[in-house]
């Protein structure tokens, strides 16, 4: 009962944490956004720890996850750096990416018998991927800059194919309906990673630009946290392997 009066108190902070970062991160990093978006990333990996001792989920997809939520920690603290280095949003940049390539692995080892890529998944990844870039492209973002060009090509890869292989394994239980966690799953891992590509797309867009606006930032950031808490609390719903077919 304690464990789980924390994770709403985690939850309930983090709700309380973010709109404050965001007071603090406008028009620019400061020290005081810089504290608060430490104690917000904190607090996504406290959500998944807590998770884990709720449920008893010993699973390769609750280590994943877990794993995935501390690469995020430290992205969260290497792109918000105050000295703003370049190697540092290289690090934040890696980081977010392996955290993503962990995900997918979780979300692979949560489907019985799956091979790594379906066909479809690699179709609809492509798909999305060379939509954002066409877009990109026509808004000549990129210009003079191509070396990002091809860094946020890899990223988007990565991305995309973390989303798929998510709302493949989500609607992929809700679909068969014999899950007693399908609309945990569902709600969790789905719209988990549906709001985290809202918000790397977001960021793959003014990154190059430079510049942006107080409501596109807040959105960004806004569904960044809520997805990170959301992938956190799949780990209450998320067991043993599922077997989808098709």
């Amino acid at each position: 009962m304690l464990l789980k009066v924390l994770l709403g108190l985690t939850v309930l902070a983090e709700c309380v944490c973010v709109p404050v970062f965001l007071k603090y991160y406008w028009p620019d990093r400061c020290k005081k956004s810089f504290i608060f978006k430490t104690i917000g990333a904190a607090l996504f990996v406290l959500c998944g720890f807590l998770c884990i001792k709720i449920s008893g989920n010993n699973t390769p997809y609750a280590s994943l996850m877990m794993w995935g939520l501390v690469l995020g920690f430290f992205g969260d603290i290497f792109l918000h750096s105050l000295q703003n280095k370049s190697w540092h949003f290289v690090v934040g940049f890696l980081s977010f990416l392996a955290g993503h390539i962990v995900y997918i692995v979780a979300f692979w080892k949560a489907i019985s018998k799956d091979p790594v890529f379906t066909w479809y998944e690699l179709v609809v990844t492509f798909v999305l991927l060379a939509v954002m870039l066409v877009i990109m492209l026509k808004m000549g973002i990129f210009k003079g800059k191509e070396v990002l060009l091809v860094a946020f090509a890899v990223y988007g890869f990565i991305l995309f194919t973390m989303l798929t292989k998510a709302l493949r394994y989500a609607v992929g239980v809700v679909a068969h309906g014999t899950n007693d966690n399908m609309l945990g799953i569902a709600l969790t891992v789905g719209l988990g990673a549906v709001l985290f590509t809202v918000s790397d797309v977001i960021l793959g867009f003014t990154i190059p630009m430079g510049k942006t606006t107080r409501l596109v930032r807040n959105i960004n950031i806004g569904t960044y946290f809520a997805a990170q808490i959301l992938l956190g609390i799949s780990i209450l719903f998320v067991f043993s392997p599922y077997p989808l077919y098709g």
